[in-house]
């Protein structure tokens, strides 16, 4: 894996870390793409680095195979006009810029790989970030149901782990109820004399001696039972 994709990695789990506390997960969420985005951008601009080196190795290398070429013709035209140590002088030099063909040659074909799988790995980024951007409105959406389902499930907690409410209400109901019995039996009592007895007693037959008449006819009655 490259650096690349391994940045693209960190800033993915950090990003979903971070997503888990949100309060606001659709702002975080907008702020974690444009920090990719950003991440995009400098790994081409990393990436951009390295193609100009390899078209620059490239260029090199071009010239030396330009420069071996050359030297190989002058060899052949000194050849020709009989001067065989200038044509051997020439071949040196075309020697010497064979041996830079090939250093060279070496470095473009590692670069050249290098910055294929690089231009790979920013594709790949760009495609890993275009799922996250389609996907936004659905992590919001989960992260909001979750953030829903929790809440209720502490609301739950809440109610049924504080009874403190119903406890006072109970213990108020109980106490009118006490208050109705004791104002019931304070009434009760009040009907209770608490004096003497016997006063109270003669008291009442005072109270409740019949009338004249009646007590005329008691006297009647007694008459006519005596003379029988």
């Amino acid at each position: 894996m490259s650096i690349f994709a391994r940045i693209f990695k960190i800033g993915q789990a950090a990003t979903n870390k971070v997503v888990d506390k949100l309060e606001k997960p659709e702002l975080m969420l907008e702020q974690a793409i444009r920090d990719k985005d950003k991440q995009i951008q400098e790994a081409r601009k990393a990436v951009q680095s390295c193609i100009a080196t390899e078209r620059a190795t490239k260029a090199m290398l071009e010239k030396e195979k330009a420069e071996k070429f050359t030297w190989e013709q002058k060899a052949e035209m000194a050849l020709k006009a009989g001067k065989e140590e200038l044509a051997v002088r020439a071949l040196q030099r075309a020697t010497e810029h064979e041996q830079k063909m090939t250093t060279l040659d070496t470095q473009w074909q590692t670069q050249r790989a290098s910055v294929d799988e690089l231009k790979k790995e920013i594709l790949k980024m760009g495609d890993e970030l275009s799922e996250f951007k389609r996907n936004k409105d659905f992590i919001i959406a989960q992260s909001k149901a979750a953030q829903v389902k929790k809440d209720i499930y502490e609301a739950k907690a809440r109610i049924s782990g504080n009874n403190r409410a119903d406890d006072l209400m109970a213990r108020m109901k109980a106490k009118a109820e006490r208050q109705s019995y004791e104002a019931d039996a304070a009434k009760e009592l009040a009907e209770v004399s608490t004096g003497d007895a016997l006063e109270k007693e003669f008291a009442n037959m005072g109270g409740s001696a019949a009338s004249v008449e009646v007590n005329d006819k008691l006297a009647a009655l007694k008459a006519r039972l005596g003379n029988a």
